[in-house]
């Protein structure tokens, strides 16, 4: 929670939004009308606090100037004028006090992450406030029955493959339940960072993940949604219990958090700048759940049995693409190669005097940037290491497309309109040259500006009045594309 916050304050400081959009309010992926919108109070972003409530399913009561809500059995306060909230007696500070304009109670997006536990971000370039909150507006055992199929939400405690059939725990506040899943089940992994879902298997959905089982009964799933946030980057500096990317970004880990460094287990406090990380934080509570870092093998200048360690990567990995890494040196030892921290000890085999192969594909859920190849070679008992020259990336998602404008089904008074859209990707960046942005069936990405976070066009020659239909295509460097498509109306008269 403090994370997003801390990211947002940083972001505000920089300037106010676009003065010449309104800023859109995006709730669980559902786009909210403009009116009333958020707007910029003496630097600070404030949010209307009724419609973001009610959109999340909560109760909403005012009297006065007190504002009250339920976040399952929890009572919220809100007090106009004061910049503390109330959460059961316990005060949370919030960095601007409640206000109400126009007749519209708006507060602090910091009172959505540090109160009501919700994921919120700030998109300056879009103009756009992004709402997730899955844990909202649920209580009870987190079970919700229709007809036909019943829904189970909550976090992964554990995922047991061995058993028959395999089974997926969830804790949701006092309630754990362990739940069969089909033979056949569709597995899903949502990152919502990218805003992207792929297919995946059993194994990728981990533990402190929040996810969604879906079935007939209580007995078996057959669909499971498992959804968590990604961060993938290079330590920067690690201070105070905190760490900082190279991108800026504050990561702040829990008591709970797990921690690795190639593989063995580690502590924050084991972490060094230009270490590489991937941070995978729950949904629902924005708790850092686990921190996997890859470190580059020093080399000692000492006598080694390993001559070289090669990679066949010559670009960013996808699913399914195969990996060959190859370790010359002594003959008639027992060689192995890791993955960075991801995957340890995949076996190589012999294919000549002193030359030893193994491979690894590429599986769908992989998300890993710039980590170290690292062969391994146990020769007449001594054990020996050393890293290939060029790290590997790759990632199984295509990059999402996290705004665009006009809106779907936006009505527009110019014949000449703003048109964008803009990127987000983790561990592999977007390739520019692959936007392609097509406006009622012409290609006009020659004429627009291309980078790895938006595409922008202002159409040369007036439009005339009528329904624009647009499409914008995309890939990651690893060749994983996605596209989307949308209709806005033209009305100038």
């Amino acid at each position: 929670m403090r994370t997003i916050a801390l990211l947002l304050i940083a972001g505000l400081l920089l300037g106010a939004a676009p003065p010449a959009h309104k800023i859109g309010i995006v709730i669980n992926g559902e786009r909210l009308a403009l009116d009333p919108a958020p707007r910029m109070v003496a630097g600070h972003l404030l949010v209307p606090v009724r419609r973001i409530i009610e959109a999340l399913g909560l109760d909403f009561a005012q009297n006065g100037k007190r504002i009250v809500t339920h976040v399952g059995s929890k009572t919220v306060t809100l007090q106009l004028g004061s910049r503390n909230a109330d959460v059961d007696g316990d005060e949370i500070a919030l960095d601007a006090a409640p206000v109400e304009i126009k007749n519209v109670l708006y507060a602090p997006l910091r009172f959505f992450t540090d109160v009501l536990l919700a994921q919120s971000t700030f998109d300056r370039k879009s103009a756009t406030v992004t709402v997730i909150a899955q844990l909202i507006g649920r209580s009870g055992n987190g079970i919700s029955k229709t007809a036909r199929r019943v829904e189970q939400v909550g976090t992964v405690t554990a995922v047991d493959v061995d058993s028959d059939p395999p089974t997926i725990t969830l804790s949701y506040n006092a309630s754990i339940r362990t739940t069969p899943v089909a033979a056949n089940a569709t597995i899903l992994l949502e990152d919502v960072n990218a805003n992207v879902t792929v297919p995946g298997e059993l194994t990728d959905v981990r533990p402190g993940d929040y996810a969604h089982l879906f079935g007939g009964s209580l007995a078996s799933a057959d669909r499971v949604i498992d959804q968590f946030g990604s961060r993938v980057g290079t330590v920067a500096a690690v201070a105070s219990g905190q760490m900082v990317l190279d991108d800026g970004h504050i990561i702040v880990p829990g008591r709970n958090t797990r921690f690795s460094i190639n593989g063995a287990s580690a502590t924050m406090d084991d972490l060094h700048p230009g270490d590489s990380v991937a941070v995978r934080y729950n949904v629902a509570t924005n708790e850092v759940r686990e921190v996997l870092a890859g470190r580059a093998v020093p080399d000692t200048g000492a006598p080694s049995a390993i001559a070289s360690v090669a990679t066949s990567a010559t670009r960013p990995l996808r699913a399914n693409d195969l990996l060959a890494v190859t370790l010359t040196g002594t003959p008639g030892g027992a060689a192995q190669f890791d993955v960075g921290p991801y995957v340890l000890g995949l076996a190589m085999s012999e294919r000549a005097a002193g030359t030893y192969v193994g491979t690894y594909r590429i599986p769908n859920g992989a998300d890993f940037a710039n980590v170290p190849i690292i062969g391994h070679l146990r020769v007449d008992g001594a054990d020996y290491a050393k890293q290939a020259p060029a790290s590997v990336s790759a990632s199984s998602s295509p990059p999402g497309i996290g705004d665009f404008a006009p809106n779907e089904g936006a009505v527009v008074n110019s014949s000449r309109p703003s048109l964008y859209a803009t990127f987000v990707s983790d561990a592999v960046p977007v390739n520019p040259s692959s936007v392609h942005i097509i406006v009622d069936g012409h290609d006009i990405t020659a004429s627009a500006v291309r980078t790895p976070r938006f595409v922008h066009y202002v159409p040369v020659v007036p439009y005339p009045d009528g329904v624009v239909h647009v499409t914008v295509r995309v890939a990651d460097l690893a060749g994983n594309l996605s596209s989307k498509s949308w209709s806005f109306t033209i009305k100038t008269r």
